[in-house]
């Protein structure tokens, strides 16, 4: 019994080593067929760009972002801002948070700025090429306009500033050697500073009329915000 064993295992042994040998090269094949298309590789200074998710935020963002060293760089985002829009004109988070009758909103103009410093710590790329991480600082201010339902008072106005931080990441990739793609992330806090205003009315009985005016009201609170989006870069 011990010597068919043996002689089984012996006839095993070229069938084994084959099929190992099979086996290699299928692994081979198999990484050459799968592996990802290598993704390019630019060695611009310097990157203009757009964002159009922020329009959804009133945002007309433009950006700047320039290489500092190596491994990293510096953004730069300003633009206008426009109160009122968003994913509905009459319901969104720029509404009244008083809820207070008796008033409606009108769009206004304001604006916003940020300022961020990027790190691309992959081995073997370059700066503005591929995964980065990136701590931002931005200000935005959305301004408005509110008038009295019943056309008594004059317009007044309220304000809507927000301070924020947030860390983000994200992979910068490029299809040319001049136009490149950024898709980013981030969480963070926001500082909110609300101002806004609501038209009240009181009858006044010495004269048998009802006074009206503006009550204004103030909040400000401290936030968890989010941000995602992309950005359509020019580079050289």
């Amino acid at each position: 019994m011990l010597k068919k064993l043996i002689v089984l295992g012996l006839a095993f042994i070229p069938f084994i080593a084959s099929s190992q040998e099979e086996r290699i090269v299928i692994v081979e094949k198999g990484r050459s067929r799968k592996e990802p298309k290598d993704h390019k590789i630019v060695d611009n200074s310097y990157v203009m760009k757009f964002s159009p998710v922020q329009m959804l935020r009133g945002e007309i963002n433009l950006g700047f972002e320039k290489t500092i060293d190596e491994m990293s760089s510096v953004e730069i985002e300003l633009g206008p801002t426009i109160s009122e829009i968003g994913f509905s004109v009459n319901e969104n988070h720029y509404n009244d948070p008083f809820g207070g009758p008796g008033a409606t909103r009108i769009t206004g103009t304001g604006f916003f700025g940020s300022v961020a410093y990027r790190f691309y710590p992959m081995d073997g790329m370059k700066v503005l090429n591929g995964f980065y991480v990136s701590p931002v600082f931005k200000y935005r201010l959305y301004n408005f306009g509110l008038t009295d339902y019943s056309g008594i008072l004059s317009d007044s106005k309220g304000s809507e500033g927000q301070a924020m931080f947030t860390m983000n990441v994200g992979v910068q990739r490029w299809y040319s050697d001049h136009f490149s793609m950024d898709f980013f992330a981030g969480l963070g806090l926001c500082q909110e500073v609300h101002k806004t205003a609501r038209a009240q009315y009181e009858y006044n009985g010495s004269t048998g009329e009802y006074d009206y005016s503006w009550d204004s009201y103030s909040y400000h609170g401290v936030r968890f915000t989010a941000t995602m989006g992309v950005k359509i870069g020019i580079g050289r």
